[in-house]
């Protein structure tokens, strides 16, 4: 079989099983996360009639190879069981690398995260009991943003809300790749050889090069590459005889976590390949279930979405610091508690331009001068990271 009519198998996997009977009416359909109007970054949300209070809420990022694939059609029993236990489920769009590269679909699923949370009110969601869930190239989604939610450059906040970060509570990868260089040489048993690595592969067409020509943009698309102490939950499933995505890329995320001591649960299931009912039947699902509750009762984000948390920083631009400016500004700041305070400058694309500062703070109020004559017109975004609170500032560079 030709490397991309095998993929294709990808896509008509989520699109071609069972529906179950009961089917849920969004209570928000079509919501649109950045404002852009883009139909490609929009989400519907289901919210169970009795819920009154803030609930936990699973978001669902669909599979398709990253090539296809939207909210709304793939199997609803990969939210529905959250539905019936009484959360608000999520069913996102992202970009598709027809049209835009990495790291678009990062900065897309981890820009829903924070259009969440800062509507968590509206939206019945508890903002400490976010997990998510992902199947194939939605697994590979759900584990970056898992990992990566530290990493600023990666974080996308030129689009939609800011203020609050995207770290979740617990995260269900579903047969997700990892390594994509580490993919080739480790096919399921059975199965005849892939070629990842070939120009036009999947992983290749959203990195926008052929893999071994982009060694460290592979790197940075790893979620094992952001594994650290903040990590949240994971559970990780694939089957053995996965043809599609190798099975190895599920063992090396198990043995990075288990490295970090990070908690997870890793399922090697016998005799499966990629995709299929299975992974959704009512045993699995109730395991999933089991995971999240513990995983939300176990974990604690400290971050901003909390209720009565405090950021130990305060970010703003003073009116009487040129925004716009040219080609200087002068960005203040406080700091409440004694922290750790790294202030960067990104352009829209999400390449870093600038490290302003990076050191330990005492309590007290600050200025940084920022520079941009070496750069171009535009708009940049200034983010200041102080543990695990981030704040964010639209630049704007007029010559």
């Amino acid at each position: 079989m030709k490397f991309e009519k095998c993929y294709s198998l990808i896509v008509a996997l989520f699109f071609v099983s069972g529906i179950n009977a009961q089917t849920l009416t969004p209570t928000y359909a079509n919501v649109d996360y950045v404002g852009n109007g883009n139909s490609k970054q929009m989400m519907d949300i289901y919210i169970p009639s009795n819920v009154t209070t803030a609930v936990p809420c699973i978001v669902h990022i669909h599979g398709g190879a990253f090539l296809g694939g939207s909210k709304g059609t793939s199997e609803q029993s990969s939210y529905k069981t959250y539905y019936n236990n009484g959360w608000v489920c999520v069913d996102i769009n992202y970009r598709l690398s027809g049209d835009s590269i990495y790291p678009s679909q990062i900065y897309d699923c981890k820009t829903a995260i924070r259009f969440l949370k800062k509507n968590a009110s509206l939206y019945k969601i508890d903002t400490n009991r976010i997990g998510l869930i992902g199947e194939s190239a939605g697994g590979y989604l759900v584990s970056m943003v898992g990992t990566s939610w530290h990493n600023s450059s990666l974080e996308g906040l030129h689009l939609g809300s800011t203020g609050v970060t995207s770290k979740v509570a617990a995260v269900v990868d579903l047969f997700g790749p990892t390594n994509f260089l580490m993919m080739d040489g480790h096919e399921g048993i059975g199965c005849a050889s892939a070629n990842h690595n070939a120009a036009n592969s999947p992983e290749s067409m959203l990195l926008g090069c052929a893999l071994p020509t982009c060694p460290e943009l592979v790197e940075n698309a790893n979620p094992l590459a952001y594994i650290n102490a903040s990590t949240p939950p994971f559970y990780i499933s694939c089957g053995d005889h996965d043809c599609l995505v190798a099975p190895y890329s599920s063992f090396i995320f198990d043995s990075a976590l288990t490295a970090a001591s990070r908690p997870h649960t890793y399922e090697l299931v016998a005799g499966l390949g990629h995709g299929g009912s299975f992974w959704h039947t009512a045993a699995q699902e109730t395991k999933y279930l089991n995971f999240f509750n513990q995983s939300f009762a176990a974990t604690n984000i400290d971050d901003e979405t909390k209720t009565g948390s405090v950021s130990p920083i305060k970010f703003s631009l003073g009116e009487n610091y040129p925004n716009p400016f040219n080609p200087e500004t002068v960005i203040t700041y406080s700091v409440e508690e004694k922290s750790n305070v790294h202030i960067r400058v990104f352009g829209l694309l999400g390449e870093e331009v600038a490290t302003l500062i990076n050191e330990e703070k005492p309590t007290g109020n600050y200025t940084v001068r920022f520079n941009g004559s070496s750069l171009s017109s535009g708009v940049y975004i200034c983010v200041m990271e102080a543990g695990s609170f981030l704040k964010s500032q639209k630049l704007v560079l007029m010559k």
